[in-house]
């Protein structure tokens, strides 16, 4: 099998030749360590990962570059940082008739999908591409601020219905342009948790945020695509619902004692494809290079067995991890990784 084969056979729930490495997220800093001055491509090739996962792009314009504010395409400002996720700090949407005059980015813009174009140039057929999106929670919520869209589902619940369907048709329009450019896989990256539970009831996501994620699910399946959820933080009363809404793949499985790769693969494992578990903060952050393997082969004890499971970090290699530690935990899966 090459990776694209290996990758599909793990979402279709059989046994690959061997478990894949499916690791999505790479901080800047971690891809300089690896290959200076190179590219994700590089790493990809010269670790044999077993995809190519981008982000899609927007552009932003200045609004104070002392403070490193700048606003993106959805009029949301940002704190940019290197090698650290954006950080919303305004909001556009702070009356409902702002949601009436907003006018969402356009899918179809060249810079969007830009890395994904060359991607699959350069691995059609042979790896698979994955495009990293939102889904129906972070631009609601970054759109309104994190407190007033969860106050908007208690106290105006069609407002917040409204800009939940505007996010939704934008990234049904994204589906659409993917499937036209040649990617494979689509990773809906929005978060739905803490470490110690979700952000709100299972009942509210259900009512506001699945019929979104199902409407993206079904519209990427209509295409011929994957879809990979990602949802970081502790699941709990949640799993079951993502899984109903049909995605293939479920990452990355933060691990912690109520949300065991074991327990989940009891509970899942004949269901949706499990994928992560490497813990990013007490292991790949840590000198030892034995407790990376160590760990890649607790994952694969746990998860491996009758296929459907991808190995990867149980988030990223995040800026705060520590780039040798790749190459032993992709060594660990392809020694360990075999049926």
């Amino acid at each position: 099998m090459n990776s694209y084969d290996r990758v599909f056979s793990a979402l279709n729930l059989e046994v690959p030749d061997r478990v894949p490495v499916f690791e999505c997220s790479l901080a800047s800093n971690i891809i300089e360590a690896l290959v200076p001055g190179g590219t994700l491509e590089d790493v990809v090739d010269l670790y044999d990962l077993d995809a190519v996962c981008h982000r899609e792009a927007y552009r932003y314009e200045k609004v104070n570059e002392e403070k490193q504010f700048f606003r993106d395409e959805w009029g949301i400002v940002m704190r940019l940082e290197e090698n650290v996720q954006p950080t919303p700090v305004a909001h556009p949407i702070r009356v409902e008739a702002d949601l009436d005059k907003l006018i969402p980015p356009d899918p179809l813009d060249p810079v969007r999908l830009a890395k994904h174009e060359r991607a699959v140039k350069r691995y059609k057929g042979d790896k698979p591409v994955v495009l990293g999106m939102t889904d129906s929670f972070s631009i609601p919520w970054k759109l309104r601020g994190m407190d007033n869209f969860l106050v908007d589902l208690l106290e105006n619940p069609d407002f917040a219905k409204r800009n939940i369907a505007l996010a939704v048709d934008y990234n049904c329009r994204l589906i659409r342009h993917a499937a036209d450019i040649g990617v494979d896989i689509v990773r809906l990256t929005d978060d739905y948790a803490f470490n110690k539970g979700p952000f709100m009831s299972p009942a509210m996501w259900v009512e506001f945020i699945q019929p979104g994620l199902r409407q993206l699910v079904e519209l990427a399946h209509g295409f011929g695509l994957k879809v990979v959820k990602h949802s970081c933080g502790n699941l709990t009363g949640l799993v079951e619902a993502i899984i109903d809404t049909g995605v293939d793949g479920l990452h990355p499985i933060q691990p912690f004692p109520a949300q065991t790769l074991a327990d989940f693969k009891h509970r899942f494992g004949k269901k949706v494809c499990l994928i992560g578990n490497v813990d990013c903060i007490g292991v790949l952050a840590s000198p030892s290079r034995e407790a990376v393997v160590e760990e890649v082969r607790r994952c694969i004890r746990e998860g491996a067995a009758g296929g459907g499971y991808m190995l990867a970090s149980s988030n990223a290699f995040h800026s705060g991890t520590l780039p040798q530690h790749l190459a032993p935990m992709v060594e660990a899966a392809h020694l360990f990784g075999r049926y």
